[in-house]
């Protein structure tokens, strides 16, 4: 049974789920949903590890050797990405990543990842003197062709990485011995996480949670996740009258044992009398990317590509207006058509409108000519999204304020799944793609673009005139 270093951060993560995945594979769920998000980040991985080649040229008189194998006889298996050895003697492992920082967090050690590539060569007898992560500087601002010496930071972290080594030696031993064995089905240890940190097979394991759970109250933390499961409390309808929650959490409460929506009409009425017509209903696309695609744009930094506007006026009138770059370039077209969309008057209303914020803050940062009208569209944008935390509450959204989770319970005509382009990940892809195919194909892709975009400003239009009705 081979254990590779992305199983042995499975196993950390929840081992009975790296269990199914190796020894009954048939029964564990594929994320067909996030393949494409997966597959840019592999491509992007390879994108960075081309730079780093090239990084080790410009230096010079490194002996260095790329995806090194080692295999122990007890299983585990790694490429270490760099071996170097030095004419000292010495070898030393380089462990590249495509992030802006070197990762600590319990979630995914970047420390503990090269400490199996380290414990891995050492048992198949290759001795490792030092440890060093290669990774993206966060700081670097593309200016024509990709500087590899100024676009990666190399990090010895020898000193870290044996601090941790006898821990990381022990859960290697654990994990091999568990997968050696049989396992109990019933529950698994994401039990005690959140819902986003639950495992690919949770379901499998924990076929009996009650639905809903208390994994659907919002931002639910760690104490009163841990106090519910110990008192054996997994169903929200099973919380007592008197627990002590939020007013969020308990408005989803009285949604799920009462099976109706909670509707706070005062809320909602004080959430529309906030807004002036007409409504610019707005929502961006962005393109971000490991190593910048772009002069100007700094690693996994995203700028504008793409925006939808439906603009509704008083008399009802709805008109729409969009934009899509074709080209990778900076977003100073996009801001310059915006100002002509866009009017002195109105409120912008987006959904989770801190996203829509923050580019333009950053792009005011670029374009100072353009801050006063970007500043001016932050302070009239609203968040239609805020009403369904609170004021519009109903078990059926599944404890999501997601729009796609929105949009089906309040108004079922519409529907993403018709699309081509069906969420923000793909959208981002099918940019990528369209600003590199030949005129016909991106012709079609630049129509599915545009689709998407406008579902999203129309889904929030028909939400608005669903609460206006209320």
């Amino acid at each position: 049974m081979r254990l590779t270093k992305s199983d042995f951060i499975s196993y950390l993560n929840c081992p009975k789920s790296l269990w199914l995945a190796k020894r009954d594979s048939e029964r564990h769920p594929q994320q067909s949903d996030q393949s494409v998000f997966m597959q840019k980040l592999a491509r992007e991985g390879y994108e960075v590890e081309g730079y780093v080649r090239q990084l080790f040229d410009i230096a010079g008189g490194h002996n260095v050797d790329f995806q090194s194998k080692f295999e122990t006889t007890d299983g585990l298996y790694t490429r270490a990405d760099v071996i170097e050895k030095t004419v000292g003697g010495k070898t030393f492992l380089y462990e590249v990543k495509s992030s802006t920082k070197v990762k600590t967090d319990s979630t995914h050690s970047h420390i503990k990842d090269v400490c199996f590539q380290k414990i891995c060569a050492e048992r198949s007898g290759q001795r490792i003197d030092r440890v060093f992560l290669i990774h993206l500087n966060g700081e670097y601002v593309r200016n024509g062709a990709i500087e590899p010496t100024k676009l990666l930071t190399v990090v010895d972290v020898t000193r870290d990485a044996e601090a941790m080594t006898s821990e990381t030696e022990v859960e290697i031993d654990a994990a091999l011995e568990f997968l050696s064995g049989d396992i109990d089905r019933e529950g698994c240890s994401c039990l005690e996480k959140s819902h986003a940190n639950h495992c690919d097979a949770f379901a499998i394991f924990n076929p009996n949670l009650p639905d809903p759970s208390i994994y659907r109250l919002p931002r639910l933390s760690a104490s009163k996740r841990q106090d519910f499961i110990s008192r054996g409390i997994l169903g929200i309808e099973d919380i007592p009258e008197d627990y002590s929650l939020s007013s969020a959490q308990l408005v989803m409460v009285r949604a799920a044992k009462s099976r109706k929506p909670q509707v706070d009409v005062v809320g909602i009425r004080r959430f529309l009398s906030q807004l002036v017509f007409p409504l610019y209903f707005f929502d961006y696309e962005t393109y971000g990317s490991a190593v910048p695609l772009i002069d100007g744009i700094s690693p996994h930094k995203q700028f504008p590509v793409q925006y939808s506007l439906h603009v509704l006026h008083k008399d009802g009138t709805l008109e729409h207006k969009e934009y899509l770059e074709r080209e990778a370039r900076m977003p100073i077209n996009l801001i310059e058509q915006m100002q002509k969309d866009i009017g002195p008057t109105g409120s912008l209303i987006s959904w989770h409108a801190s996203f829509e914020k923050t580019q333009n803050r950053e792009v005011a940062k670029i374009y100072l000519e353009k801050a006063t009208f970007l500043q001016d569209l932050n302070e009239r944008m609203v968040d239609l999204e805020d009403v369904f935390k609170i004021d519009y509450v109903n078990i059926c959204f599944g404890g999501s304020t997601s729009i796609k989770n929105i949009l089906p319970v309040v108004c079922p005509t519409l529907a993403y799944s018709e699309l081509d382009v069906q969420n923000g990940s793909s959208a981002m892809d099918a940019w990528q793609r369209m600003i590199k195919a030949g005129p016909s194909e991106a012709a079609q892709i630049a129509e599915s673009l545009l689709d998407y975009c406008k579902m999203d400003t129309f889904a929030m239009v028909e939400i608005y005139r669903f609460l206006a009705r209320i």
